[in-house]
């Protein structure tokens, strides 16, 4: 008796299941989305963490001020929340499905980039997140069955 025998929720099918006409992949957009949300957000919190440390050189005192830091600690607990909906999501979704949705975070950054710290965003930038928004769309598109 091998281990599968003994225990059959161990085998599992390559394919995700159909349930009223959605996919898993497409079941599971809502978890990548939230962790994507949080991915961003933990971002800027860790750029805003930053900024009020000012401009640091590698030294102790530095990994000091980072480790204490209370915007910093906060982006990084961000980022485990972030973490835990990606590792919910790809429990339900196809990795090749879900990962291209975390370019998504390259355009939240951005807007938060410009709106939070006024940071400069050229029309190059501009198309650039255009055409990574076209590829998630068309990615998300193949969830529909």
């Amino acid at each position: 008796m091998t281990v599968v025998d003994a225990n059959p929720d161990l085998v599992r099918s390559h394919s995700k299941p159909k349930i009223a006409g959605r996919t898993a992949n497409a079941r599971a957009i809502g978890l990548v989305l939230l962790s994507v949300a949080f991915g961003a957000v933990g971002q800027l919190v860790l750029k805003a963490g930053m900024n009020s440390l000012g401009k640091l050189q590698f030294s102790p005192e530095a990994l000091l001020a980072m480790a204490t830091s209370p915007l910093l600690l906060a982006g990084v607990a961000i980022f485990c929340v972030s973490t835990l909906l990606w590792l919910l999501a790809l429990s339900r979704a196809d990795l090749s499905f879900a990962y291209p949705f975390l370019s998504l975070t390259y355009i939240a950054v951005l807007i938060g980039g410009a709106v939070l710290f006024h940071e400069h965003i050229t029309v190059d930038r501009v198309l650039g997140f255009l055409i990574i928004v076209a590829g998630v769309w068309i990615v998300a598109r193949s969830a529909k069955a």
